[in-house]
């Protein structure tokens, strides 16, 4: 089945395909001589030359549509690569936008974590700073009882 396809100026979805129009049909020499009767009033044998031009008219006609149908199969393959070059074309593009989407989703992520890892680092370097405040203030408070329990212990005896 043929796919629609999108008109840009239009903004419309045309459904592609469908019927094929009927093909034009040349006049026939009866024809041609009942059109000269109605609209002149003079009728003309069979072998009159006027009719030598529609026999040479029908002969157009073929070769004309001949050409056409020629054409036509010409801008369909060109359409076809044309289309086919478009979407390659597109393909490439949208695979290089998401190559390059995914690498600067990944060089982010690299780099949020490089500076978690930096900022990790400053909270141990804090933390160890703190903790060897607290190791000085235990170690004076323990001091601090001791020597209260020791100036108690020398005034209660």
């Amino acid at each position: 089945m043929d796919t629609p396809v999108f008109d840009p100026e239009t903004g419309e979805v045309l459904q592609a395909g469908g019927d094929t129009p009927p093909a034009m049909r040349a006049m026939s020499l009866d024809e041609a001589r009942a059109m000269l009767v109605r609209a002149h009033g003079v009728a003309v044998s069979s072998d009159d030359p006027i009719l030598m031009l529609v026999s040479l008219h029908q002969g157009f006609i073929a070769d004309y549509e001949a050409m056409l149908r020629c054409h036509d199969g010409a801008i369909r393959g060109f359409l076809g690569a044309t289309g086919e070059a478009c979407a390659e074309a597109v393909e490439n593009v949208l695979a290089s936008l998401k190559d390059k989407t995914v690498k600067a989703s990944i060089d982010n992520a690299f780099a949020l974590v490089e500076r978690q890892a930096a900022t990790m680092e400053q909270l141990r370097a804090e933390l160890r700073r703190h903790r060897r405040v607290h190791i000085v203030l235990t170690v004076l408070t323990l001091l601090g009882a001791g020597l209260v329990a020791g100036t108690l212990t020398l005034f209660i005896r």
